[in-house]
């Protein structure tokens, strides 16, 4: 049976904390769909769509921080380390990231609750792999998701 995001899982604390240190995960390694089995699929393209779309809001929300494409990695990884790694601790974890990360859950809760965690953990990481090949340090991958997705 495949599981169902927790939407009231935002923000817990693991007591046990025995996973891997953040620093040590290979976040390109996560099983991701491929660009041909996501534009197949309606639903798998809704999330990366409804993603896509928080994360150029934050982007260019024209806030005095600047949210570029190392933040948007940043929160994926938050994502990951909760829901693939099962590290449900955010100790450490700045704040502005924090409240980021808690509008990502928020969008999840609200707009993809239906949806399996193992779907939401590939399509992301597919997102973070192609953040990962757009990016050059700026926003670079951000304009181009802005660009597609038209928030």
């Amino acid at each position: 049976m495949r599981r169902k995001f927790p939407f009231y899982a935002i923000m817990v604390t693991n007591p046990r904390n025995d996973t891997l240190p953040h620093s040590v995960r290979n976040y390109r390694n996560i099983p991701h769909y491929d660009i041909q089995t996501l534009s197949r699929s309606p639903e798998l393209e809704f999330i990366a769509s409804t993603i896509e779309s928080l994360l150029c809001r934050l982007g260019f929300s024209g806030e005095e921080e600047a949210f570029i494409d190392r933040d948007a990695a940043k929160l994926l990884e938050l994502f990951f380390d909760q829901y693939h790694f099962k590290n449900l601790s955010t100790d450490g974890v700045d704040p502005g990231l924090q409240k980021n990360y808690a509008l990502l859950l928020e969008v999840i809760a609200e707009d993809l609750s239906d949806i399996p965690i193992e779907d939401l953990v590939r399509v992301l990481a597919f997102l973070y792999r192609s953040i990962q090949r757009r990016t050059k340090g700026g926003d670079e991958y951000l304009r181009f998701i802005n660009e597609h997705t038209g928030d």
